[in-house]
C-alpha cells in the first residue's frame, strides 16, 4: 500500500475528528491524498496534498460527477480509497466506507434527515468492497459480510481520582439527551455536588455550576483529570469516545443501560435510560466509591490497509 485517498467530507464531530488525527499520526509515511468540506481540519492536514469539497454534503454520493478531471485521475491511480463521513462515491479503486453515525440505522424514521442518510449509507454498502465499523453491536445492526471490526478493548491499570466533582458534556444534539443532562446537573448541585458542565451550545445552566466553553481536546482532559466522574447520557452511540478518555484518565463512568457499553467494569455506573431518580442514584453510588487503581478498559483501534 503506497498511496491512498481519505475523503473526510462530512467530518466535523469531536469524535470524529480525534479518530481522522490518530488515523493520519498512524499512517504518516503513506502517500496520502484529501477530500474535505471542514476548512477547520486545515489544522492538522496542511501538508497534505488536498482538495476542498464546497458542493452540498447531499451531493457528495455523486462527488466524482462533481470533481475535475485531473483530481478524479488523482483519485484513480491511488490503491485505496476510505470514507471516513459515513457515505462515499463510485471510483475505479478498492473502497472501504467507515461508519461512525449510528443513529440512521438504528432510529431511520425519527428524522427525514436520517431516512435520507440511510439511503445514502445503502448506496454506499452497495460500492464498497468493505464497510468499516468499530464496534460488534454497530456490524449486528448492518449485518453485512463486508464489515469490518476495527476496535477492541485492552485493559490496564489506573491511578483513580478520588477528589473533584462531575464532568457532563451538554451537545445540542437529541441523541445525546442535553435537557436530561441538565436536569440532572440541577439535582447535583441542590445534593450539594460540583459539577463541570461542557457547554458547546447556548444552554442555561445552573449559576451554581462551573461552565466551560467548547474546550479543545487537551482542554477536555485536563478537565477530566480534576474531576472524579464523568456523566454520558447518549442513547445511541457506535463508541462513545469520552467514555473510555474520562476512564483512561482515572474517572468513573456514569452511563445509560444501552448496548455501546455492555462490558462490565467496577468504574462503571449504569443507570435506567431516562430516569431521573436511577441516574441520580448512580451517581451517588459512583461518588462513594474510592480506590487507588483500577483495571480499566481501553478502547484502540486496529486499521490493517491492504
Amino acid at each position: 500500500m503506497e498511496r491512498i485517498v481519505l475523503n473526510l467530507c462530512g467530518i466535523k464531530s469531536r469524535g470524529g475528528i480525534n479518530i481522522t488525527k490518530k488515523f493520519l499520526e498512524k499512517n504518516h509515511h503513506l502517500d496520502i491524498f484529501i477530500l474535505y468540506d471542514n476548512e477547520s481540519l486545515n489544522e492538522f492536514i496542511g501538508n497534505y496534498e488536498k482538495k476542498l469539497i464546497s458542493i452540498p454534503r447531499y451531493l457528495h454520493p455523486f462527488l466524482n460527477v462533481f470533481l475535475s478531471q485531473d483530481t478524479r485521475e488523482s483519485i484513480n491511480r491511488s490503491d485505496l480509497i476510505i470514507h471516513f463521513g459515513n457515505f462515499g462515491f463510485k471510483s475505479k479503486i478498492k473502497t472501504l466506507t467507515f461508519i461512525q453515525n449510528i443513529l440512521p440505522l438504528v432510529s431511520p424514521f425519527s428524522s427525514f434527515r436520517n431516512m435520507f442518510l440511510r439511503l445514502l449509507y445503502i448506496f454506499s454498502f452497495s460500492i464498497s468492497d468493505e464497510i468499516i465499523v468499530q464496534q460488534e453491536h454497530v456490524a449486528k445492526r448492518i449485518n453485512s459480510k463486508k464489515t469490518r471490526i476495527i476496535g477492541t478493548l485492552i485493559f490496564k491499570k489506573v491511578k483513580q481520582n478520588n477528589e473533584g466533582g462531575f464532568v457532563v458534556i451538554v451537545d445540542d444534539i437529541k441523541n445525546k439527551n442535553p435537557e436530561f443532562l441538565i436536569k440532572l446537573t440541577n439535582k447535583l448541585i441542590e445534593l450539594k455536588h460540583e459539577v463541570t458542565v461542557i457547554n458547546t451550545s447556548n444552554f442555561t445552566i445552573s449559576n451554581s455550576a462551573k461552565v466551560v466553553k467548547s474546550p479543545n481536546h487537551d482542554e477536555l482532559l485536563n478537565i477530566f483529570k480534576k474531576n472524579q466522574t464523568y456523566i454520558h447520557a447518549s442513547e445511541y452511540e457506535t463508541v462513545g469516545l469520552p467514555i473510555y478518555e474520562a476512564l483512561n484518565n482515572g474517572l468513573k463512568v456514569v452511563v445509560p443501560k444501552r448496548d455501546y457499553l455492555s462490558i462490565k467494569n467496577p468504574n462503571i455506573f449504569r443507570y435506567k435510560n431516562g430516569n431521573l431518580d436511577s441516574a441520580i442514584q448512580a451517581c451517588l453510588n459512583s461518588n462513594n466509591k474510592k480506590s487507588d487503581f483500577e483495571e480499566i478498559p481501553v478502547y484502540v483501534e486496529n486499521w490493517v490497509l491492504t
